[in-house]
């Protein structure tokens, strides 16, 4: 089945008009991609216009920075007189379908797994693409047009769960009773974590700390556009020993995680560039601003009136 083109229509229409301006050959070979009879080819070519047209329009310049044959990080943006490149990968809606149990495109309502080995396997496949550039911060930006998947694996929970590993119950079982004894607690063994190694070394005192892999690589982006372009939120997440470390601030409408400490050693904890709450406002700011662009203000403006109606 041929993908429906139709929503990402104005991302698609522009994508194709700068990359020409930029380089012929890749404009043909993206063309082709796009209309690819192999479905995963033509997504892959979809989301990476979308990748793109998000962060264009957040930035001063963009630049084609994949030198056609060489296989290069795709983009280079700069913001601010700060430039960063992103290199774009797509999980497919079957890789993606397979991977969380969820159908696409229908209702569904059931238990359903997150993508925190396919966002692990994407990441760090990009490392030889990383390793080509010494001069500016990479991230890796990871995409689907699965739709049930873009509605509820893109969350804050899932980009930890990808910088940690996710946990499990742990609890100190007695051999003899077979009851466990005291509390239970969450522990990971970082086995799943894209930027930690599950293997720790031994810091300058002597305690075991977690070890920093993939140093070329910045950090990681996330976003499900397989839902209406309005509704995408796109999260981050940074290597915490990169060799050129992104300043988020270069994006500061795109919550960023980190380690909250840094080595960590026995304990693991976040920290987010934005609250849950500081989102959640924006987007309501953002939903109101796009009714009233549309020529819908007077609504907005009849239903302010009616919950806090005028004194006298």
């Amino acid at each position: 089945m041929k993908l429906n083109f139709r929503p990402w229509a104005p991302s698609l229409t522009a994508f194709g008009a700068w990359l020409q301006g930029q380089s012929t050959q890749s404009a043909k070979s993206w063309s082709i991609r796009l209309r690819s009879k192999d479905r995963d080819k033509a997504e892959a070519a979809v989301t990476e216009a979308l990748a793109w047209d998000f962060i264009a329009c957040r930035c001063d310049s963009t630049r084609l920075a994949e030198v056609p044959g060489t296989g290069g990080v795709d983009f280079e943006f700069t913001s601010n007189d700060k430039t960063f490149l992103v290199e774009a990968t797509n999980i497919s809606i079957a890789s993606a379908s397979d991977a969380t149990g969820m159908p696409d495109g229908q209702p569904f309502a059931g238990f359903h797994r997150l993508l925190t080995d396919r966002l692990r396997q994407k990441v760090r496949g990009k490392l030889d693409q990383a390793r080509q550039h010494s001069a500016h911060p990479v991230l890796v930006f990871v995409t689907t047009l699965h739709e049930n998947a873009s509605a509820v694996c893109f969350c804050r929970l899932a980009v930890e769960f990808a910088m940690g590993s996710p946990p499990r119950i742990t609890g100190r079982l007695n051999p003899h009773t077979g009851e466990v004894e005291g509390e239970l607690y969450d522990s990971t063994d970082l086995t799943r974590s894209v930027f930690l190694s599950p293997h720790p070394i031994l810091g300058a005192d002597g305690n075991q700390v977690a070890q920093a892999k993939y140093q070329p690589i910045s950090g990681l982006l996330v976003g499900g556009f397989g839902l209406r372009p309005s509704n995408v939120r796109v999260l981050g997440g940074l290597n915490p020993e990169a060799t050129r470390p992104f300043d988020p601030s270069i994006l500061p409408d795109v919550p960023f995680c980190s380690f909250r400490e840094w080595p960590v050693t026995d304990r693991i904890g976040f920290h987010w560039t934005t609250t849950e709450e500081a989102e959640e406002l924006r987007e309501r700011r953002l939903a109101e601003n796009r009714l009233r662009a549309a020529g819908h203000g007077w609504l907005l403006d009849q239903i302010a009136d009616e919950i806090n109606p005028l004194p006298g």
